[in-house]
């Protein structure tokens, strides 16, 4: 009775903390590192253009909109091991984002999930949900290098034919790159085998986590990858939107390449969640610089619209759905009687 009492306190404490560092952070980001009230000045600025209240509208309604949608991602995943209601799901996303606010490259979205769960095996549960992360990776990755390949064409003069077919080895490089990468994770479950051959007498260990990612074949896995696909679609238009909002003059063609080569270099950056705000500004500004100084529009007002935008972009996507979090974490369960998986 005793080891349950201060299971309950300790349980209470760790939300507690997880609570309190998501509000510091959050305050320390927006107030103290990055001056909130100078980007309400920027949109107040901009509050007289054309649809600038549709935009707004807009840009606020897809937030919950990209969420769920990861909420119906990693409820087709759990499902293996535990069902969970679309609404669980989507608070259980929300969770996740508050607890990875303060935690290096988002480990904190698998840990405010899985403990949200009643019965599955949390390792079990963790490596289901990191498939999902994987999805959104490799969408990232495909339209950052389509992207990528498609910006770098202005380093190369087409009508040299050694430049000409330098630039085609670089696109048949990356298009090769990407079928594999599309075909080696619809083909995930040979991964199982590979650890039971490599693992030998220690197999039967880990035989239970080994064993997950044989229980997705290419079909559900291709149904992952696609609404990872539509949820990047969304975030991409509201970078767009975003950056319509500020009065930055670019097509939609050219900013979604531009983005997609921004939220390439976002992955390869080491970053915590709360300081993504700096660095999304920082390799913006970077990408956009590339784009607008050969046509001598690189101004201070479109560099402010950059920062602006992306600022933005993260207050709503990442801020606010972290501060809806936090009102979640309580449902945070460190402790219990049943930690085995129900199987599957």
């Amino acid at each position: 009775m005793k080891a349950k009492v201060n299971k309950t306190y300790i349980n209470q404490a760790i939300q507690l903390v997880i609570l309190t560092l998501t509000v510091i952070f959050l305050y320390d980001e927006l107030f103290r590192k990055h001056n909130l009230s100078s980007i309400i000045e920027t949109i107040s600025d901009s509050y007289q253009t054309e649809g600038f209240v549709f935009k707004v509208a807009l840009l606020l309604l897809l937030v919950p909109v990209q969420w769920w949608l990861e909420g119906i991602k990693w409820k087709f995943l759990i499902g293996k091991l535990e069902q969970v209601s679309a609404i669980n799901a989507f608070r259980a996303v929300l969770t996740g984002i508050s607890v990875s606010i303060f935690l290096p490259n988002r480990t904190g979205d698998y840990l405010g999930r899985v403990f949200i769960l009643k019965k599955a095996d949390r390792l079990q549960a963790t490596l289901s949900t990191i498939l999902g992360g994987l999805a959104q990776l490799i969408t990232t990755i495909l339209f950052g290098l389509t992207g990528l390949a498609i910006a770098l064409h202005t380093f190369f003069d087409l009508s040299d034919s050694f430049e000409l077919w330098s630039y085609i080895g670089i696109v048949s490089a990356v298009v090769i790159a990407m079928a594999l990468i599309i075909f080696f994770y619809l083909n995930f479950s040979v991964l199982s085998a590979i650890i039971k051959k490599l693992s030998g007498k220690e197999y039967p260990h880990i035989k239970k986590y080994s064993q997950i990612f044989q229980w997705y074949d290419g079909k559900e896995l291709f149904y992952v990858l696609l609404i990872s696909m539509l949820r990047y679609l969304i975030f991409s238009f509201q970078f767009y939107l975003s950056l319509r909002l500020f009065n930055v003059g670019i097509s939609y063609v050219n900013a979604m390449v531009l983005i997609s080569v921004i939220y390439l270099f976002m992955t390869v950056i080491p970053t915590v969640a709360m300081t993504e705000l700096g660095v999304r500004g920082s390799v913006s500004l970077y990408v956009f610089a590339y784009y607008f100084e050969p046509l001598h529009q690189w101004t201070e007002v479109v560099q402010q619209g950059v920062v602006a935008a992306s600022s933005l972009l993260w207050i709503i996507n990442i801020g606010l759905p972290a501060l809806a979090g936090a009102f979640f974490v309580f449902q945070l369960r460190f402790f219990r009687n049943n930690n085995h998986a129900n199987g599957h």
